[in-house]
Protein backbone atom coordinates (compact mmCIF):
# COMPACT_ATOMS: atom_id res chain seq x y z
CA UNK A 1 0.00 0.00 0.00
CA UNK A 2 1.11 3.52 -0.73
CA UNK A 3 1.06 4.46 2.95
CA UNK A 4 3.75 1.86 3.70
CA UNK A 5 5.85 2.93 0.72
CA UNK A 6 5.80 6.57 1.82
CA UNK A 7 6.75 5.63 5.36
CA UNK A 8 9.48 3.26 4.17
CA UNK A 9 11.07 5.79 1.81
CA UNK A 10 10.90 8.53 4.45
CA UNK A 11 12.44 6.21 7.03
CA UNK A 12 15.28 5.30 4.68
CA UNK A 13 16.12 8.99 4.46
CA UNK A 14 16.10 9.18 8.24
CA UNK A 15 13.52 11.95 8.17
CA UNK A 16 10.72 12.48 10.64
CA UNK A 17 7.25 13.28 9.38
CA UNK A 18 7.90 16.88 10.42
CA UNK A 19 11.12 17.02 8.37
CA UNK A 20 9.42 15.63 5.27
CA UNK A 21 6.56 18.07 5.75
CA UNK A 22 9.00 20.99 6.07
CA UNK A 23 10.82 19.98 2.90
CA UNK A 24 7.51 19.70 1.03
CA UNK A 25 5.97 22.86 2.50
CA UNK A 26 3.00 20.91 3.84
CA UNK A 27 1.90 20.23 7.40
CA UNK A 28 3.07 17.28 9.49
CA UNK A 29 -0.56 16.16 9.96
CA UNK A 30 -0.82 15.90 6.14
CA UNK A 31 2.15 13.51 6.07
CA UNK A 32 0.63 11.57 8.98
CA UNK A 33 -2.65 11.22 7.04
CA UNK A 34 -0.79 9.87 3.99
CA UNK A 35 1.12 7.37 6.11
CA UNK A 36 -2.00 6.23 7.93
CA UNK A 37 -3.94 5.83 4.69
CA UNK A 38 -6.65 8.25 5.78
CA UNK A 39 -5.85 10.46 2.78
CA UNK A 40 -3.74 10.10 -0.33
CA UNK A 41 -1.44 12.86 -1.56
CA UNK A 42 -2.63 14.75 -4.61
CA UNK A 43 -0.62 14.37 -7.82
CA UNK A 44 1.52 17.46 -7.17
CA UNK A 45 2.44 16.20 -3.70
CA UNK A 46 2.96 12.66 -4.99
CA UNK A 47 5.45 13.94 -7.55
CA UNK A 48 7.20 16.04 -4.90
CA UNK A 49 7.36 13.01 -2.60
CA UNK A 50 8.96 10.88 -5.31
CA UNK A 51 11.57 13.52 -6.08
CA UNK A 52 12.41 14.32 -2.47
CA UNK A 53 12.53 10.69 -1.41
CA UNK A 54 14.48 9.61 -4.49
CA UNK A 55 12.01 6.93 -5.51
CA UNK A 56 10.15 6.14 -8.70
CA UNK A 57 6.74 7.75 -9.07
CA UNK A 58 5.25 4.48 -10.35
CA UNK A 59 6.70 2.53 -7.40
CA UNK A 60 5.47 5.09 -4.88
CA UNK A 61 1.96 5.26 -6.29
CA UNK A 62 1.39 1.62 -7.31
CA UNK A 63 4.22 -0.51 -5.95
CA UNK A 64 5.20 -1.53 -9.50
CA UNK A 65 8.56 -0.85 -11.07
CA UNK A 66 11.84 -0.03 -9.40
CA UNK A 67 11.85 1.63 -6.01
CA UNK A 68 14.91 3.71 -6.86
CA UNK A 69 15.08 5.51 -10.12
CA UNK A 70 17.68 7.88 -11.46
CA UNK A 71 16.65 11.47 -10.85
CA UNK A 72 14.65 12.90 -13.74
CA UNK A 73 15.58 16.41 -12.63
CA UNK A 74 18.78 18.21 -11.90
CA UNK A 75 19.77 18.95 -8.35
CA UNK A 76 20.44 22.55 -9.37
CA UNK A 77 16.86 22.78 -10.59
CA UNK A 78 15.53 21.36 -7.32
CA UNK A 79 17.97 23.45 -5.27
CA UNK A 80 16.73 26.63 -6.92
CA UNK A 81 13.73 26.45 -4.59
CA UNK A 82 16.13 26.34 -1.63
CA UNK A 83 18.05 29.62 -1.86
CA UNK A 84 19.80 28.82 1.41
CA UNK A 85 21.72 25.95 -0.19
CA UNK A 86 25.44 26.63 -0.49
CA UNK A 87 27.26 26.00 -3.79
CA UNK A 88 29.19 23.17 -2.12
CA UNK A 89 25.93 21.53 -1.08
CA UNK A 90 24.64 21.70 -4.66
CA UNK A 91 27.89 20.18 -5.91
CA UNK A 92 27.65 17.39 -3.34
CA UNK A 93 24.03 16.65 -4.25
CA UNK A 94 24.76 16.66 -7.99
CA UNK A 95 27.56 14.18 -7.45
CA UNK A 96 25.46 12.05 -5.09
CA UNK A 97 22.63 11.90 -7.65
CA UNK A 98 24.99 10.33 -10.21
CA UNK A 99 26.15 7.52 -7.91
CA UNK A 100 24.91 3.95 -7.92
CA UNK A 101 22.96 2.88 -4.79
CA UNK A 102 25.89 0.92 -3.32
CA UNK A 103 28.19 3.91 -3.91
CA UNK A 104 25.70 6.19 -2.16
CA UNK A 105 25.67 3.91 0.87
CA UNK A 106 29.47 3.83 0.97
CA UNK A 107 29.67 7.61 0.74
CA UNK A 108 27.06 8.09 3.44
CA UNK A 109 28.92 5.70 5.71
CA UNK A 110 32.14 7.63 5.17
CA UNK A 111 30.48 11.02 5.78
CA UNK A 112 28.76 9.77 8.91
CA UNK A 113 32.09 8.53 10.24
CA UNK A 114 33.42 12.07 10.05
CA UNK A 115 30.84 13.58 12.39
Amino acid sequence: MMKERIKRARGERGWSQAELARRMSVTQPSVAEWESGRKAPNMKNLMSLAKLLGVGLEWLSTGRGEMRSPPAYSVDEAAATYEWMLPEERRLLNTFARLQPHQREALLGFLESLV
